[in-house]
């Protein structure tokens, strides 16, 4: 379980790594194909974490925001990439990874 929960956590930070170079650099997409992969290793390995330790509700939740957060960085970086203001969105990503962030280490 430690070893997972590492990996979550270094996933988590390569993901907003990721992220400020997709919406960055609009052009090239290799950096929002590594983030997409990054999603999908975040997810794995917050689902299995979810398994072992039986669903309770503030991971959950934490989980559900997590797919909120996904959801507003990827309409960012389409919004960047149609040339649109995407302030908010960067706004609302900000607060909710605070948010995420706090709740996995259990400040929230």
């Amino acid at each position: 379980m430690h070893t997972l929960l590492q990996i979550h956590g270094l996933v988590w930070g390569l993901v907003v790594i990721f992220f400020i170079l997709s919406y960055l650099l609009t052009e090239q997409k290799v950096w929002s194909m590594i983030l997409r992969t990054a999603y999908l290793f975040m997810i794995i390995t917050g689902v299995v974490m979810l398994f072992i330790i039986h669903f309770p509700l503030v991971p959950t939740i934490k989980g559900v925001l997590s797919f909120a957060l996904i959801g507003l960085m990827e309409v960012a970086m389409g919004k960047r990439k149609k040339k649109q203001r995407s302030g908010i969105f960067l706004i609302l990503i900000a607060v909710l990874l605070i948010v995420i962030v706090l709740m996995g280490y259990h400040v929230i």
